[in-house]
């Protein structure tokens, strides 16, 4: 069963890893290979791994085939259909799947991703509804570190994305009671629980531990949760499920015994078996059925048929089941960080635990459990978000239990009483709510210091290698000074990061942001990032969603210099989150003079400074008199080796013009205003004259940027033009005797759902 397992989740990783899906025609070829292997009974894990490709591949070609048409990106479009989850508010917005019945204009997904702002009237889970909605295709940013919101589109099934511009609600149709029972079982229980606590910051903890709404957490409360390393606490985890299972498998047996001393017959461990089955089934549905669910659902039932049997199978041969079930169930749930979590965690814990002749306490049980555990999904985690936290185990260590044995039973037990009754509700929800608010500082404080987390940078297939081995070394039955040289191996790996450039040699990362600007500059030993992107409606900002997993990638944990070139949201947006996030040593802007506790100083023309051999010269003049912001923009020219890089911020027509005289010739330059018409004149290209002319610009954007007019203007001039919307982030090097090719993301790292 171990291989077959193995062999299942090799051919869907294969898939997942390749940059396009197989032709028909290779699948006939693949599944004729595999019929033959079957047939002379050889290589049957070949066959498992066959088949699981053209599943996984099939799969992903209907999905990917239910997305949205081009054609209808951004137009108006009418659909009605049904809420298809519990809507979460996020500031002034509404966020909630969609699941299309009827529309107009085309063939649309089966489930589209909305948010609606301003909306007076709130829609509610399982409810019919009539919408005017404008969509697009999944898409996100695409840059190094940053995550990929087209890859989780696609796991959730969800063809496109948009936002409401009006509604109304239908009557319910036959059918619909029965058809999204769990769905509105899950909205009353949540809206029953806001009800009894009102707005206090346990109310959405409580809700993501009854039914598994993680939005309903703050994003400051998920930020404190990560950086101490407890998230796993508020997602309904096998942890939680396993210990439901138990207490009602205990239940059940005690009824079952109380009722044979009555005369009743019946095997009482069957009836305990049968109901920790049922109760784990439920609870997983409540929570939504996410894969770590999934998997401690099946593992629970696969471990309830073997003890109705009679049967013995051991922890790895009901991992296995599972793994393999979950698999043929959803081709495509490894490209959920929750899948490798979730098993990651189980196989670390029987690697770790498995073999051992000694019956330890319970203490010593559950710290060894937790040492193995941590040590185990290192590699998951640094894969997954790139980071790990170094407070993780003596938080956990009294997190664990206080969660598990206390406060889930009582989240538990006070929504079901609140379904019966308001008082008895309210009664146990109100001091457990006073309980995690008591406790959450164990949570807050430690996440306030930079140092509870430790990012890992991207790591190559080598490195990774070192990794596996420093864990295996750690988790192996070895002897202690063999483990103290995984662990020291494991350190190591952790403090790795990519080469730097060579003195003379600056490497530049124009990032994709969305509308908005943010281009980081790497020296040998230095990091300047030229603006932060912008910051959105639902209350993040490109500071954390791009800057900080890029900088994270490349292994930085500071920024020397912070420049502003404006105080524009888009040029500005992500300032607070760097802040926040990482020491700035110095901050360099065109406008106020102030940013969070750090000073800044102003970006004056001829002021210069160097390096590691790399030159920085600001090259604005002074702000005239009325004047745009805009024109005021910090300009920075950079110069390594002879070549030379622009960064003209949003700087318009009479900005170009004041820089004519001091403005030499460029081999890079990031076309001002995003390739708005009021930038980009005649005269500045002519004078720039660069070999690449990179535009920041955001896809399908309302104004059109960068217009085509522009685009012909530098192409005139003998510029290649590459814009972010369409490449992604854009990475080159400058220096003597480098070819200037500036490299898009989405071409050097391409997958079957990322489109250029």
């Amino acid at each position: 069963m171990g291989g077959y397992a193995c062999a299942a989740l090799l051919g869907v990783c294969g898939v997942l890893l390749a940059p396009r899906l197989a032709t028909n025609g290779e699948l006939c070829i693949a599944l004729t290979v595999a019929f033959g292997c079957a047939y002379a009974r050889m290589g049957r894990w070949v066959v498992v791994l066959i088949i699981a490709v053209a599943a996984a591949t099939l799969e992903a070609r209907s999905r990917l085939d239910a997305w949205l048409p081009p054609a209808l990106e951004n137009a108006k479009v009418s659909i009605t259909g049904v809420i298809d989850s519990v809507p979460q508010r996020r500031l002034d917005a509404v966020r909630f799947a969609f699941a299309v019945e009827q529309q107009s204009g085309g063939s649309l997904p089966r489930r589209i991703e909305l948010s609606w702002y301003d909306c007076a009237d709130p829609p509610h889970a399982a409810e019919r509804w009539a919408l005017d909605v404008r969509l697009r295709r999944p898409r996100g940013f695409a840059n190094p570190g940053g995550a990929d919101l087209a890859a989780r589109l696609l796991r959730e099934d969800l063809g496109a994305t948009g936002y409401v511009r009006m509604g109304h609600r239908l009557d319910r149709a036959p059918g619909d009671a029965e058809g999204w029972l769990v769905l509105r079982l899950r909205a009353r229980l949540a809206q029953s629980i806001r009800e009894r606590l009102g707005d206090r910051p346990a109310t959405g903890v409580i809700v993501g531990l009854a039914v598994g709404l993680q939005d309903a957490l703050s994003p400051m409360q998920w930020r404190e949760l990560s950086r101490s390393g407890t998230s796993h606490l508020m997602a309904i985890s096998g942890l939680h499920i396993g210990m439901v299972a138990a207490m009602f498998a205990w239940l059940a047996t005690a009824a079952q015994r109380y009722r044979q001393r009555r005369g009743v017959r019946g095997c009482a461990r069957d009836v305990g078996v049968v109901g920790g089955a049922a109760a784990a089934a439920l609870y997983a549905a409540l929570a939504g059925a996410s894969v770590p669910t999934q998997r401690t659902m099946i593992m629970i039932a696969v471990a309830a048929i073997v003890l109705h049997r009679r049967r013995c199978a051991g922890g790895l041969r009901i991992f296995s089941s599972a793994l393999l079930a979950i698999l043929v169930l959803d081709p495509l749930a490894p490209l959920a960080s929750g899948f490798w979590l979730s098993f990651g965690t189980v196989l670390a814990i029987i690697a770790g635990l498995t073999g051992s002749v000694a019956h330890p306490s319970a203490l010593s049980l559950f710290l060894r459990t937790q040492a193995v555990a941590t040590i185990g999904l290192v590699p998951i985690l640094v894969a997954a978000f790139g980071s790990l936290s170094l407070v993780s185990v003596p938080v956990n260590l009294v997190a664990i239990p206080l969660y598990t044995l206390v406060i889930v039973p009582l989240v538990l037990l006070g929504t079901a009483a609140a379904v019966v009754s308001d008082t008895v509700g309210a009664l146990i929800l109100q001091p457990t709510a006073w309980l995690i608010e008591t406790t959450w500082p164990l949570f807050a404080a430690p996440a306030t210091s930079r140092a509870a987390s430790w990012t890992v940078a991207t790591l190559p297939a080598s490195v990774w290698l070192l990794l596996a081995t420093g864990v295996m070394g750690v988790l192996a039955p070895l002897r202690l000074h063999a483990r103290c040289a995984g662990f020291a191996l494991l350190v190591c790996v952790c403090f790795w990061h990519p080469p730097r450039p060579q003195a003379g040699q600056a490497q530049v990362a124009v990032l994709d942001v969305g509308q908005g600007l943010a281009v980081a500059i790497e020296t040998r030993h230095h990091l300047l990032l030229y603006d932060t992107g912008p910051s959105f409606r639902s209350g993040s900002d490109t500071g954390q969603l791009v800057v900080l997993p890029f900088l994270g990638a490349h292994g930085w944990h500071h920024i020397d210099d912070l420049v502003i070139s404006h105080d524009d949201s888009d040029h500005a947006g992500g300032v607070d989150s760097l802040l926040q996030a990482l020491p700035v040593h110095a901050v360099q802007a065109s406008g106020r003079q102030q940013y969070g506790t750090v000073g800044a100083t102003r970006c004056r023309r001829g002021a210069n400074w160097a390096w590691d051999g790399v030159e920085f010269e600001w090259l604005n003049g002074p702000r005239a008199a009325g004047a745009s912001d805009n024109d005021g923009s910090c300009v920075l020219l950079v110069s390594a080796g002879g070549r030379r890089l622009l960064l003209p911020g949003d700087i318009e027509g009479d900005g170009e013009r004041a820089l004519l005289g001091y403005l030499p010739r460029v081999d890079v330059v990031v076309v001002p205003h995003h390739g708005s018409r009021s930038s980009s004149t005649e005269p500045f290209v002519a004078a720039a004259r660069p070999g690449w002319a990179l535009v920041s610009a955001g896809y399908r954007n309302r104004w059109g940027f960068p217009r085509q007019e522009i685009v012909d203007r530098w192409q005139a001039a003998g510029a290649t033009v590459l814009t972010t919307a369409e490449s992604g982030a854009l990475e080159f090097r400058l220096g003597a005797g480098i070819d200037v090719k500036p490299q898009p993301w989405r071409r050097q790292h391409r997958r079957f759902w990322l489109e250029e």
